[in-house]
């Protein structure tokens, strides 16, 4: 009995690391998906606004990067909307696409999780104008905007 004094403690001393490893690593996951899914909530929040003709380019994007609490806080999203048909008119199909990259919690696994680019696309039909074209629509050139 004497010989095994201390033996627990050997063992704890070489579990721990991967036990800390794998504690961290659930945290980062889990952050790294409620970023992810911010990006997506971004990409149809400006989808919506673009279809109803909230305004130009601009104006949709720093909607829509106002409406990111988690990726907005910590890195700076691109909002880019363009259109896919040959005009802005009722019915026209466009895409918005949001992309932002990934920033870790703890430090700890940037190695894993760093470098990582969170990306999400949205294909929608305009809803509004009736008459011409839409604002962000820019004469079939759509545009980007970078969240400041």
């Amino acid at each position: 009995m004497k010989n095994q004094r201390g033996a627990a403690l050997v063992e704890f001393a070489v579990v721990l690391p991967l036990l800390i490893i794998l504690l961290f690593g659930i945290i980062e996951a889990s952050w790294a998906f409620a970023q992810q899914n911010d990006v997506r909530h971004g990409t149809r929040e400006a989808a919506r606004l673009a279809a109803t003709n909230y305004g130009d380019v601009t104006a949709v994007a720093q909607e829509a990067c106002a409406r990111m609490d988690l990726v907005y806080a910590h890195a700076t999203p691109k909002v880019t909307l363009t259109p896919k048909s040959a005009d802005g008119t009722l019915g026209g199909l466009a895409q918005v696409e949001v992309e932002a990259g990934l920033t870790t919690l703890t430090g700890l696994l940037d190695g894993v999780f760093g470098g990582i680019d969170l990306h999400s696309v949205i294909e929608f039909r305009l809803e509004q104008p009736y008459e011409g074209e839409a604002d962000w629509w820019n004469g079939g050139a759509g545009g980007a905007f970078t969240c400041t």
